[in-house]
Protein backbone atom coordinates (compact mmCIF):
# COMPACT_ATOMS: atom_id res chain seq x y z
CA UNK A 1 0.00 0.00 0.00
CA UNK A 2 1.24 3.84 -0.61
CA UNK A 3 1.04 4.62 2.73
CA UNK A 4 4.11 2.58 3.72
CA UNK A 5 5.72 4.50 0.91
CA UNK A 6 4.42 7.84 2.51
CA UNK A 7 5.92 6.87 6.07
CA UNK A 8 9.35 6.94 4.29
CA UNK A 9 9.34 9.95 2.91
CA UNK A 10 7.01 12.64 4.70
CA UNK A 11 8.96 14.37 7.49
CA UNK A 12 5.98 15.65 9.25
CA UNK A 13 5.19 13.20 11.92
CA UNK A 14 1.34 14.00 11.60
CA UNK A 15 0.67 13.79 8.08
CA UNK A 16 2.94 10.63 8.57
CA UNK A 17 0.72 9.34 11.24
CA UNK A 18 -2.58 9.84 8.96
CA UNK A 19 -1.25 8.20 6.06
CA UNK A 20 -0.04 5.13 8.07
CA UNK A 21 -3.43 4.94 9.72
CA UNK A 22 -5.99 6.23 7.54
CA UNK A 23 -4.57 4.19 4.52
CA UNK A 24 -5.85 6.70 1.74
CA UNK A 25 -2.87 8.34 0.29
CA UNK A 26 -1.82 6.95 -3.58
CA UNK A 27 2.12 7.20 -4.42
CA UNK A 28 1.40 9.67 -7.06
CA UNK A 29 0.12 12.30 -4.93
CA UNK A 30 2.22 11.52 -2.19
CA UNK A 31 4.96 13.96 -2.37
CA UNK A 32 2.58 16.82 -2.76
CA UNK A 33 2.62 16.22 1.31
CA UNK A 34 5.79 18.03 1.61
CA UNK A 35 5.09 21.29 1.42
CA UNK A 36 8.62 23.14 0.76
CA UNK A 37 9.20 21.04 -2.74
CA UNK A 38 9.35 22.43 -5.69
CA UNK A 39 7.35 20.37 -7.09
CA UNK A 40 4.68 20.88 -4.43
CA UNK A 41 5.26 24.69 -5.04
CA UNK A 42 5.15 24.21 -9.06
CA UNK A 43 1.86 22.28 -8.44
CA UNK A 44 0.17 24.56 -6.37
CA UNK A 45 1.26 27.60 -9.15
CA UNK A 46 -0.38 25.95 -12.06
CA UNK A 47 -3.51 24.90 -10.06
CA UNK A 48 -4.25 28.45 -8.54
CA UNK A 49 -4.54 29.70 -12.15
CA UNK A 50 -7.50 27.45 -12.36
CA UNK A 51 -8.52 27.76 -9.30
CA UNK A 52 -9.80 30.88 -6.83
CA UNK A 53 -7.90 28.38 -3.99
CA UNK A 54 -6.71 25.33 -2.84
CA UNK A 55 -9.52 25.18 -0.23
CA UNK A 56 -12.23 25.54 -2.38
CA UNK A 57 -10.51 22.69 -4.68
CA UNK A 58 -10.24 20.68 -1.48
CA UNK A 59 -14.04 21.36 -0.57
CA UNK A 60 -15.31 20.40 -3.68
CA UNK A 61 -13.24 17.07 -3.82
CA UNK A 62 -14.57 16.17 -1.13
CA UNK A 63 -18.52 16.89 -1.71
CA UNK A 64 -17.98 15.10 -4.60
CA UNK A 65 -16.96 11.88 -2.68
CA UNK A 66 -15.00 10.42 -5.55
CA UNK A 67 -11.62 11.19 -4.26
CA UNK A 68 -11.04 10.96 -0.65
CA UNK A 69 -7.13 11.06 -0.81
CA UNK A 70 -6.51 13.75 -3.09
CA UNK A 71 -9.09 15.85 -0.32
CA UNK A 72 -6.78 15.02 2.32
CA UNK A 73 -3.76 16.28 0.25
CA UNK A 74 -5.45 19.25 -0.77
CA UNK A 75 -6.70 20.25 2.47
CA UNK A 76 -3.39 19.49 4.30
CA UNK A 77 -1.22 21.67 1.60
CA UNK A 78 -4.09 24.41 1.75
CA UNK A 79 -3.23 24.82 5.94
CA UNK A 80 0.51 25.16 5.11
CA UNK A 81 -0.44 28.17 2.59
CA UNK A 82 -2.18 29.80 5.12
CA UNK A 83 -5.98 28.40 5.74
CA UNK A 84 -5.19 26.51 9.21
CA UNK A 85 -8.85 25.80 9.47
CA UNK A 86 -8.68 23.06 6.69
CA UNK A 87 -7.13 21.07 9.44
CA UNK A 88 -9.91 21.16 11.50
CA UNK A 89 -12.21 20.39 8.97
CA UNK A 90 -9.88 17.19 8.64
CA UNK A 91 -9.74 16.99 12.57
CA UNK A 92 -13.83 16.80 11.99
CA UNK A 93 -13.56 14.26 9.87
CA UNK A 94 -11.53 11.86 11.58
CA UNK A 95 -13.57 13.03 14.88
CA UNK A 96 -16.56 11.66 13.46
CA UNK A 97 -15.44 8.81 11.14
CA UNK A 98 -17.37 11.06 7.91
CA UNK A 99 -15.42 10.02 4.88
CA UNK A 100 -11.79 9.08 6.77
CA UNK A 101 -11.94 6.39 9.33
CA UNK A 102 -12.55 7.49 13.29
CA UNK A 103 -9.56 8.09 14.84
CA UNK A 104 -9.93 10.62 18.26
CA UNK A 105 -6.23 10.76 19.20
CA UNK A 106 -5.42 11.64 15.71
CA UNK A 107 -8.70 14.52 15.34
CA UNK A 108 -7.55 16.11 18.83
CA UNK A 109 -3.50 16.38 17.31
CA UNK A 110 -4.74 17.97 14.17
CA UNK A 111 -7.26 20.23 16.49
CA UNK A 112 -4.38 21.47 18.68
CA UNK A 113 -2.20 21.60 15.55
CA UNK A 114 -4.36 24.32 13.65
CA UNK A 115 -4.98 25.97 16.70
CA UNK A 116 -1.34 26.58 17.25
CA UNK A 117 -1.37 27.78 13.57
CA UNK A 118 -4.61 30.18 14.42
CA UNK A 119 -7.35 28.22 13.38
CA UNK A 120 -10.67 29.84 14.33
CA UNK A 121 -12.40 26.91 14.22
CA UNK A 122 -9.96 24.72 16.15
CA UNK A 123 -9.53 27.35 19.15
CA UNK A 124 -13.52 27.84 19.52
CA UNK A 125 -13.27 23.74 19.75
CA UNK A 126 -10.48 23.89 22.09
CA UNK A 127 -12.27 27.02 24.15
CA UNK A 128 -15.47 24.53 24.28
CA UNK A 129 -13.62 21.10 25.68
CA UNK A 130 -11.82 23.04 27.99
CA UNK A 131 -12.78 23.04 31.79
CA UNK A 132 -9.75 25.22 32.62
CA UNK A 133 -11.37 29.10 32.73
CA UNK A 134 -7.49 30.19 32.13
CA UNK A 135 -7.74 28.40 28.59
CA UNK A 136 -10.97 29.17 27.96
CA UNK A 137 -9.84 32.70 28.12
CA UNK A 138 -6.90 32.42 25.58
CA UNK A 139 -8.80 30.61 23.26
CA UNK A 140 -11.29 32.77 22.99
CA UNK A 141 -9.29 35.68 22.93
CA UNK A 142 -7.05 34.46 20.10
CA UNK A 143 -10.56 34.19 17.83
CA UNK A 144 -11.48 37.87 19.37
CA UNK A 145 -7.80 39.51 18.35
CA UNK A 146 -8.08 37.95 15.08
CA UNK A 147 -11.74 38.95 14.68
CA UNK A 148 -10.69 42.51 15.79
CA UNK A 149 -8.12 42.85 13.21
CA UNK A 150 -10.23 41.85 10.80
CA UNK A 151 -13.42 43.84 11.63
CA UNK A 152 -10.95 47.16 11.64
CA UNK A 153 -9.96 46.26 8.11
CA UNK A 154 -13.77 46.13 7.03
CA UNK A 155 -13.39 44.51 3.62
CA UNK A 156 -16.06 44.11 1.28
CA UNK A 157 -16.40 40.43 2.03
CA UNK A 158 -15.96 39.97 5.33
CA UNK A 159 -18.14 42.91 6.78
CA UNK A 160 -21.37 42.00 6.24
CA UNK A 161 -21.93 38.10 7.25
CA UNK A 162 -25.31 36.71 8.20
CA UNK A 163 -26.45 33.81 10.45
CA UNK A 164 -29.41 32.02 9.37
CA UNK A 165 -31.21 29.49 11.76
CA UNK A 166 -33.38 27.04 9.63
CA UNK A 167 -36.37 27.68 11.61
CA UNK A 168 -39.11 26.07 8.81
CA UNK A 169 -37.56 25.66 5.78
CA UNK A 170 -37.12 29.49 4.82
CA UNK A 171 -34.34 31.53 4.02
CA UNK A 172 -34.50 34.44 2.25
CA UNK A 173 -33.51 35.04 -1.27
CA UNK A 174 -30.95 37.92 -1.51
CA UNK A 175 -29.99 38.19 -5.51
CA UNK A 176 -27.93 41.39 -5.02
CA UNK A 177 -29.19 44.54 -7.39
CA UNK A 178 -31.72 42.37 -9.24
CA UNK A 179 -33.52 41.99 -6.21
CA UNK A 180 -37.15 42.94 -5.77
CA UNK A 181 -36.95 45.31 -3.10
CA UNK A 182 -33.25 46.90 -3.89
CA UNK A 183 -34.83 47.84 -7.40
CA UNK A 184 -38.57 49.37 -5.69
CA UNK A 185 -36.08 51.06 -3.32
CA UNK A 186 -33.65 52.29 -6.66
CA UNK A 187 -37.35 53.32 -8.06
CA UNK A 188 -38.26 55.49 -5.65
CA UNK A 189 -34.55 56.87 -4.92
CA UNK A 190 -34.40 57.88 -8.49
CA UNK A 191 -37.76 59.77 -8.03
CA UNK A 192 -36.43 61.81 -4.80
CA UNK A 193 -37.63 59.70 -1.98
CA UNK A 194 -35.16 60.88 0.81
CA UNK A 195 -36.22 57.54 2.86
CA UNK A 196 -35.60 55.11 0.34
CA UNK A 197 -32.04 57.08 -0.97
CA UNK A 198 -30.88 57.06 2.40
CA UNK A 199 -31.71 53.18 2.56
CA UNK A 200 -29.95 52.03 -0.98
CA UNK A 201 -26.94 54.37 0.00
CA UNK A 202 -26.07 52.44 3.23
CA UNK A 203 -27.12 48.98 1.20
CA UNK A 204 -23.86 50.29 -1.35
CA UNK A 205 -21.83 51.67 1.93
CA UNK A 206 -22.28 48.35 3.70
CA UNK A 207 -22.87 46.06 1.10
CA UNK A 208 -25.80 44.62 2.22
CA UNK A 209 -28.68 42.67 0.89
CA UNK A 210 -26.40 40.92 -1.57
CA UNK A 211 -25.80 44.14 -3.08
CA UNK A 212 -21.83 44.69 -4.07
CA UNK A 213 -20.23 47.65 -2.25
CA UNK A 214 -20.02 50.82 -3.87
CA UNK A 215 -18.95 53.72 -2.14
CA UNK A 216 -19.29 56.23 -5.42
CA UNK A 217 -23.03 55.23 -5.29
CA UNK A 218 -23.84 55.21 -1.84
CA UNK A 219 -22.11 58.65 -1.64
CA UNK A 220 -24.40 59.89 -4.12
CA UNK A 221 -27.45 58.58 -2.98
CA UNK A 222 -26.74 59.74 0.57
CA UNK A 223 -25.81 63.17 0.05
CA UNK A 224 -29.08 63.19 -2.67
CA UNK A 225 -31.03 62.78 0.80
CA UNK A 226 -28.95 64.64 3.13
CA UNK A 227 -29.76 67.90 0.55
CA UNK A 228 -33.21 67.24 1.80
CA UNK A 229 -32.92 67.25 5.36
CA UNK A 230 -32.63 63.29 6.05
CA UNK A 231 -31.63 63.03 9.88
CA UNK A 232 -29.81 60.19 9.24
CA UNK A 233 -27.94 60.50 5.28
CA UNK A 234 -27.15 64.15 7.21
CA UNK A 235 -24.70 61.92 9.54
CA UNK A 236 -23.45 59.65 6.45
CA UNK A 237 -22.86 62.21 4.30
CA UNK A 238 -20.67 63.71 7.18
CA UNK A 239 -18.89 60.79 8.29
CA UNK A 240 -18.04 59.95 4.11
CA UNK A 241 -16.61 63.32 3.71
CA UNK A 242 -14.37 63.25 6.89
CA UNK A 243 -12.91 59.53 5.59
CA UNK A 244 -13.01 60.51 2.21
CA UNK A 245 -15.36 57.57 1.34
CA UNK A 246 -17.01 57.86 -2.17
CA UNK A 247 -15.71 61.49 -2.64
CA UNK A 248 -12.61 63.75 -1.43
CA UNK A 249 -12.19 64.10 2.64
CA UNK A 250 -13.54 67.60 3.77
CA UNK A 251 -13.24 68.15 6.86
CA UNK A 252 -14.95 71.85 7.14
CA UNK A 253 -18.08 70.25 5.00
CA UNK A 254 -18.31 67.42 7.25
CA UNK A 255 -18.83 69.42 10.07
CA UNK A 256 -21.62 71.30 8.49
CA UNK A 257 -23.28 67.96 7.87
CA UNK A 258 -22.43 66.57 11.01
CA UNK A 259 -23.53 69.68 13.08
CA UNK A 260 -27.24 69.59 11.13
CA UNK A 261 -27.40 65.56 11.45
CA UNK A 262 -27.02 66.40 15.51
CA UNK A 263 -29.44 69.77 15.71
CA UNK A 264 -31.88 66.92 14.55
CA UNK A 265 -31.33 64.35 17.38
CA UNK A 266 -28.33 62.29 16.02
CA UNK A 267 -26.85 60.55 18.80
CA UNK A 268 -23.63 59.50 15.72
CA UNK A 269 -22.78 63.07 14.77
CA UNK A 270 -23.04 63.92 18.71
CA UNK A 271 -20.15 61.61 18.82
CA UNK A 272 -18.43 62.07 15.51
CA UNK A 273 -18.30 66.13 16.38
CA UNK A 274 -16.79 65.16 19.98
CA UNK A 275 -13.86 62.98 17.68
CA UNK A 276 -13.37 66.01 15.50
CA UNK A 277 -12.96 68.07 18.94
CA UNK A 278 -10.48 65.60 20.80
CA UNK A 279 -8.29 64.37 17.88
CA UNK A 280 -8.59 67.71 15.46
CA UNK A 281 -8.67 70.17 17.62
CA UNK A 282 -6.93 68.32 20.74
CA UNK A 283 -9.50 69.92 22.55
CA UNK A 284 -10.37 67.60 25.72
CA UNK A 285 -13.11 69.51 27.21
CA UNK A 286 -14.97 70.05 24.19
CA UNK A 287 -14.93 66.38 23.18
CA UNK A 288 -16.48 65.24 26.83
CA UNK A 289 -19.21 67.70 25.93
CA UNK A 290 -20.39 66.36 22.39
CA UNK A 291 -19.72 62.20 23.92
CA UNK A 292 -21.87 62.90 27.10
CA UNK A 293 -24.36 64.39 24.56
CA UNK A 294 -24.24 61.17 22.35
CA UNK A 295 -23.28 58.94 25.41
CA UNK A 296 -26.92 60.06 26.93
CA UNK A 297 -28.61 59.36 23.64
CA UNK A 298 -26.81 55.83 23.43
CA UNK A 299 -24.69 56.08 21.43
CA UNK A 300 -22.02 53.48 22.09
CA UNK A 301 -19.34 54.51 20.20
CA UNK A 302 -19.32 57.53 22.98
CA UNK A 303 -19.43 55.53 25.78
CA UNK A 304 -16.15 53.99 24.94
CA UNK A 305 -14.89 56.82 24.26
CA UNK A 306 -15.49 58.71 27.44
CA UNK A 307 -13.99 55.37 29.15
CA UNK A 308 -10.72 56.07 27.13
CA UNK A 309 -10.33 59.82 27.93
CA UNK A 310 -11.34 58.73 31.59
CA UNK A 311 -8.30 56.18 31.42
CA UNK A 312 -5.77 58.79 29.54
CA UNK A 313 -6.50 61.75 30.78
CA UNK A 314 -8.25 60.98 34.35
CA UNK A 315 -9.72 64.52 33.18
CA UNK A 316 -13.84 64.55 34.34
CA UNK A 317 -14.98 61.76 36.86
CA UNK A 318 -13.74 61.37 40.26
CA UNK A 319 -14.71 57.62 40.58
CA UNK A 320 -11.89 55.46 40.19
CA UNK A 321 -13.94 52.49 38.75
CA UNK A 322 -15.73 55.18 36.50
CA UNK A 323 -13.61 53.59 33.35
CA UNK A 324 -14.07 50.23 33.78
CA UNK A 325 -17.57 50.49 34.27
CA UNK A 326 -18.43 52.50 31.13
CA UNK A 327 -16.59 50.00 29.19
CA UNK A 328 -18.64 47.20 30.24
CA UNK A 329 -21.71 49.69 29.34
CA UNK A 330 -20.03 49.90 26.18
CA UNK A 331 -19.68 46.51 25.79
CA UNK A 332 -23.23 45.42 27.11
CA UNK A 333 -24.44 47.91 23.71
CA UNK A 334 -21.89 46.55 21.73
CA UNK A 335 -19.09 47.95 21.22
CA UNK A 336 -16.15 45.93 20.15
CA UNK A 337 -13.10 47.37 21.46
CA UNK A 338 -14.91 47.88 24.90
CA UNK A 339 -15.40 44.53 25.01
CA UNK A 340 -11.80 43.43 24.88
CA UNK A 341 -10.62 46.56 27.48
CA UNK A 342 -13.11 44.98 29.87
CA UNK A 343 -12.56 41.42 30.00
CA UNK A 344 -8.63 42.36 29.91
CA UNK A 345 -9.33 44.37 33.06
CA UNK A 346 -11.72 41.53 34.76
CA UNK A 347 -9.07 39.00 34.40
CA UNK A 348 -6.00 40.84 35.76
CA UNK A 349 -8.15 42.99 38.37
CA UNK A 350 -9.17 46.78 38.70
CA UNK A 351 -7.63 48.91 41.27
CA UNK A 352 -6.26 46.34 43.05
CA UNK A 353 -9.71 44.27 42.52
CA UNK A 354 -8.93 40.64 42.37
CA UNK A 355 -9.22 39.51 39.06
CA UNK A 356 -12.77 37.32 37.99
CA UNK A 357 -12.09 34.91 35.37
CA UNK A 358 -15.51 33.39 33.95
CA UNK A 359 -16.48 37.11 33.98
CA UNK A 360 -13.82 37.73 31.96
CA UNK A 361 -14.53 34.50 29.43
CA UNK A 362 -18.37 35.98 29.19
CA UNK A 363 -16.71 39.09 27.85
CA UNK A 364 -14.08 37.48 25.35
CA UNK A 365 -16.84 34.80 24.19
CA UNK A 366 -19.02 38.20 23.26
CA UNK A 367 -16.60 38.92 20.54
CA UNK A 368 -15.36 35.63 19.67
CA UNK A 369 -19.08 34.96 19.14
CA UNK A 370 -18.89 37.65 16.25
CA UNK A 371 -15.71 35.76 14.26
CA UNK A 372 -15.90 36.76 10.60
CA UNK A 373 -14.73 33.23 10.04
CA UNK A 374 -17.72 31.99 11.74
CA UNK A 375 -20.36 33.75 10.02
CA UNK A 376 -18.91 33.40 6.64
CA UNK A 377 -18.99 29.79 6.96
CA UNK A 378 -22.61 30.22 8.29
CA UNK A 379 -23.62 31.71 5.27
CA UNK A 380 -21.89 29.27 2.71
CA UNK A 381 -23.51 26.81 4.63
CA UNK A 382 -27.26 28.34 3.97
CA UNK A 383 -26.58 28.76 0.63
CA UNK A 384 -25.82 25.63 -0.16
CA UNK A 385 -29.23 24.39 1.84
CA UNK A 386 -30.65 27.44 -0.14
CA UNK A 387 -29.38 25.81 -3.33
CA UNK A 388 -31.07 22.36 -2.42
CA UNK A 389 -27.37 20.93 -1.80
CA UNK A 390 -28.14 19.63 1.81
CA UNK A 391 -25.04 17.17 2.36
CA UNK A 392 -23.38 20.03 1.44
CA UNK A 393 -24.69 22.53 3.68
CA UNK A 394 -24.53 19.55 6.40
CA UNK A 395 -21.13 18.73 5.80
CA UNK A 396 -20.48 22.64 6.40
CA UNK A 397 -22.70 22.93 9.09
CA UNK A 398 -20.81 19.54 11.30
CA UNK A 399 -17.51 21.22 10.87
CA UNK A 400 -19.04 24.70 12.72
CA UNK A 401 -20.91 22.32 14.83
CA UNK A 402 -17.90 20.36 16.12
CA UNK A 403 -16.35 23.85 17.38
CA UNK A 404 -19.08 24.90 19.14
CA UNK A 405 -21.26 26.92 17.09
CA UNK A 406 -24.61 26.17 18.81
CA UNK A 407 -26.53 27.88 15.55
CA UNK A 408 -25.05 25.07 13.42
CA UNK A 409 -25.84 22.54 15.75
CA UNK A 410 -29.19 23.39 15.65
CA UNK A 411 -28.99 23.72 11.77
CA UNK A 412 -27.39 20.36 11.73
CA UNK A 413 -29.30 18.40 13.59
CA UNK A 414 -32.77 19.90 11.54
CA UNK A 415 -31.43 19.31 8.22
CA UNK A 416 -30.73 15.52 9.60
CA UNK A 417 -34.33 15.50 11.11
CA UNK A 418 -35.88 17.19 8.13
CA UNK A 419 -33.91 15.56 4.69
CA UNK A 420 -32.41 11.82 6.21
CA UNK A 421 -32.78 10.63 2.95
CA UNK A 422 -30.88 13.10 0.85
CA UNK A 423 -27.77 13.58 3.17
CA UNK A 424 -25.45 10.95 1.46
CA UNK A 425 -23.51 11.06 4.91
CA UNK A 426 -23.81 8.75 7.52
CA UNK A 427 -23.50 11.23 10.78
CA UNK A 428 -23.68 9.20 14.07
CA UNK A 429 -27.22 10.10 16.00
CA UNK A 430 -26.94 13.56 14.24
CA UNK A 431 -30.58 14.87 15.02
CA UNK A 432 -30.38 13.83 18.83
CA UNK A 433 -27.12 14.56 19.50
CA UNK A 434 -26.47 17.79 17.76
CA UNK A 435 -30.35 19.14 19.00
CA UNK A 436 -29.11 18.38 22.66
CA UNK A 437 -25.94 19.97 21.96
CA UNK A 438 -27.94 23.23 20.98
CA UNK A 439 -29.80 22.31 24.03
CA UNK A 440 -27.40 22.83 26.44
CA UNK A 441 -26.11 26.10 25.03
CA UNK A 442 -29.62 27.42 25.55
CA UNK A 443 -31.82 27.47 22.70
CA UNK A 444 -35.53 27.23 23.49
CA UNK A 445 -36.70 24.91 20.74
CA UNK A 446 -33.96 22.35 20.69
CA UNK A 447 -34.57 22.30 24.61
CA UNK A 448 -37.99 21.77 24.19
CA UNK A 449 -36.94 18.88 21.16
CA UNK A 450 -34.71 17.13 24.06
CA UNK A 451 -36.91 17.10 26.38
CA UNK A 452 -39.78 15.34 23.97
CA UNK A 453 -37.29 12.82 23.27
CA UNK A 454 -36.11 12.20 26.64
CA UNK A 455 -40.38 11.48 27.08
CA UNK A 456 -40.05 9.22 24.28
CA UNK A 457 -37.33 7.51 26.60
CA UNK A 458 -39.30 7.41 29.61
CA UNK A 459 -37.00 9.54 30.97
CA UNK A 460 -39.43 11.97 32.78
CA UNK A 461 -37.40 13.34 35.75
CA UNK A 462 -34.41 14.69 33.03
CA UNK A 463 -37.48 15.50 30.31
CA UNK A 464 -39.59 17.65 32.64
CA UNK A 465 -36.58 20.09 33.38
CA UNK A 466 -35.97 19.95 29.79
CA UNK A 467 -39.22 21.62 29.57
CA UNK A 468 -38.92 23.84 32.14
CA UNK A 469 -35.94 25.31 30.49
CA UNK A 470 -37.84 25.28 27.51
CA UNK A 471 -40.64 27.56 29.06
CA UNK A 472 -38.18 29.83 30.11
CA UNK A 473 -37.08 30.32 26.66
CA UNK A 474 -40.57 31.59 26.27
CA UNK A 475 -41.08 27.97 23.85
CA UNK A 476 -44.73 27.40 24.35
CA UNK A 477 -43.82 23.64 23.72
CA UNK A 478 -42.25 23.61 27.47
CA UNK A 479 -45.37 24.49 29.22
CA UNK A 480 -47.45 22.17 27.57
CA UNK A 481 -45.13 19.39 27.97
CA UNK A 482 -45.07 20.27 31.85
CA UNK A 483 -48.85 20.59 31.75
CA UNK A 484 -48.93 16.81 30.48
CA UNK A 485 -47.10 15.81 33.48
CA UNK A 486 -49.51 17.11 36.17
CA UNK A 487 -52.52 15.89 33.82
CA UNK A 488 -51.02 12.10 34.30
CA UNK A 489 -50.07 11.97 37.42
CA UNK A 490 -46.25 11.73 36.34
CA UNK A 491 -43.96 11.53 39.84
CA UNK A 492 -41.18 13.59 38.75
CA UNK A 493 -41.32 15.42 41.93
CA UNK A 494 -40.87 19.71 42.56
CA UNK A 495 -39.28 21.41 38.98
CA UNK A 496 -39.00 25.10 39.50
CA UNK A 497 -39.61 27.37 36.35
CA UNK A 498 -38.99 31.15 36.38
CA UNK A 499 -37.59 30.91 40.10
CA UNK A 500 -41.43 29.03 41.31
CA UNK A 501 -41.33 25.86 42.26
CA UNK A 502 -43.79 23.29 40.91
CA UNK A 503 -44.33 19.74 42.51
CA UNK A 504 -45.63 17.05 40.46
CA UNK A 505 -46.58 13.87 42.54
CA UNK A 506 -47.82 10.89 41.51
CA UNK A 507 -51.90 12.24 41.74
CA UNK A 508 -53.45 14.23 38.34
CA UNK A 509 -53.28 17.88 39.20
CA UNK A 510 -55.86 19.35 36.66
CA UNK A 511 -55.61 22.97 38.44
CA UNK A 512 -52.00 22.84 37.77
CA UNK A 513 -52.17 21.51 34.24
CA UNK A 514 -54.64 24.34 33.43
CA UNK A 515 -52.34 26.70 35.15
CA UNK A 516 -49.68 25.80 32.88
CA UNK A 517 -51.74 25.56 29.91
CA UNK A 518 -53.08 29.16 30.34
CA UNK A 519 -49.49 30.63 30.62
CA UNK A 520 -49.13 28.96 27.35
CA UNK A 521 -52.33 30.82 26.19
CA UNK A 522 -50.93 33.90 27.08
CA UNK A 523 -47.66 33.68 25.10
CA UNK A 524 -49.97 35.34 22.03
CA UNK A 525 -48.54 33.40 19.23
CA UNK A 526 -50.37 30.91 16.91
CA UNK A 527 -48.36 27.83 18.34
CA UNK A 528 -49.54 28.43 21.94
CA UNK A 529 -52.82 30.11 20.73
CA UNK A 530 -53.77 26.54 18.55
CA UNK A 531 -51.24 23.84 20.93
CA UNK A 532 -52.41 25.13 24.26
CA UNK A 533 -55.62 27.00 23.66
CA UNK A 534 -57.36 23.61 22.44
CA UNK A 535 -56.04 21.70 25.05
CA UNK A 536 -57.15 24.08 27.48
CA UNK A 537 -60.64 24.39 25.77
CA UNK A 538 -61.09 20.78 26.14
CA UNK A 539 -59.51 19.76 29.60
CA UNK A 540 -61.69 22.72 30.86
CA UNK A 541 -65.19 21.37 29.40
CA UNK A 542 -64.46 18.00 30.54
CA UNK A 543 -64.03 18.77 34.04
CA UNK A 544 -66.80 21.23 34.35
CA UNK A 545 -69.86 19.62 34.88
CA UNK A 546 -72.32 19.02 32.08
CA UNK A 547 -75.14 22.21 33.42
CA UNK A 548 -72.48 24.92 33.89
CA UNK A 549 -70.96 24.06 30.65
CA UNK A 550 -74.43 24.14 29.06
CA UNK A 551 -75.33 27.29 30.59
CA UNK A 552 -71.86 28.75 29.28
CA UNK A 553 -72.06 27.53 25.65
CA UNK A 554 -75.49 27.64 24.51
CA UNK A 555 -75.64 31.89 23.91
CA UNK A 556 -72.96 31.32 21.84
CA UNK A 557 -74.40 28.32 19.76
CA UNK A 558 -77.39 30.73 19.43
CA UNK A 559 -75.54 33.20 18.26
CA UNK A 560 -73.16 31.31 15.38
CA UNK A 561 -76.48 30.01 14.42
CA UNK A 562 -78.40 33.84 14.00
CA UNK A 563 -74.92 34.72 12.16
CA UNK A 564 -75.07 32.12 9.61
CA UNK A 565 -78.50 32.73 8.83
CA UNK A 566 -78.20 36.09 8.26
CA UNK A 567 -75.11 35.54 6.00
CA UNK A 568 -76.89 33.19 3.83
CA UNK A 569 -79.96 35.47 3.55
CA UNK A 570 -77.55 37.99 2.61
CA UNK A 571 -75.71 35.74 0.11
CA UNK A 572 -78.99 34.74 -1.22
CA UNK A 573 -80.05 38.47 -1.66
CA UNK A 574 -76.94 39.55 -3.38
CA UNK A 575 -77.56 36.25 -5.94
Amino acid sequence: MCYEYMGEIVHNSMVKRLALEAGLIQKHIAPFFDCTSSASQSWIRSSLKQLSSLTSLAKELLESNNNTCRTVVINLLASCYGNPDTLFELATLLKTGIVLPRNQLLAQEFTLVAASQGSVLGNLALAGASTQCPLQYAYHGKVSEQFLVQWRKATSEDLIAERVRLLHGDLPQQEGETDQVFQFLLMQANQGNADAQANVGRMYYWGQGGVERNMEEAFEMQHAAAIQEHPDALFDTGIMLMKGQGTEKNLTKARVYLEKAAKKGSKGAYGTLGYIELNERKNVSGAVHYFNMSHQLGDTDSTHNLAIIQSFYNAFHPDPYYAHTMFKLASERGHKDSTMVAAEQLIQGVHNRTGNCANAVKFMMLLSGQSNIVTRHMREAALEYQAGRYSSAALKYLVLAEAGEEMAQYNLAWLCQEFPDQIKYSIPACTVDYFSRSARQGYGPSQAYLANHLWNQKEYYESARWYAKAAENSVPEGLFGLGYFSQDGLAVGVVTLNSTSFYFGPQRNVSLTKELWYQCFQMGVEEAAVGCGLPLLWLTISSTPFTTVAMVLVPYVIFLLTLSFTLSRITTTVQ
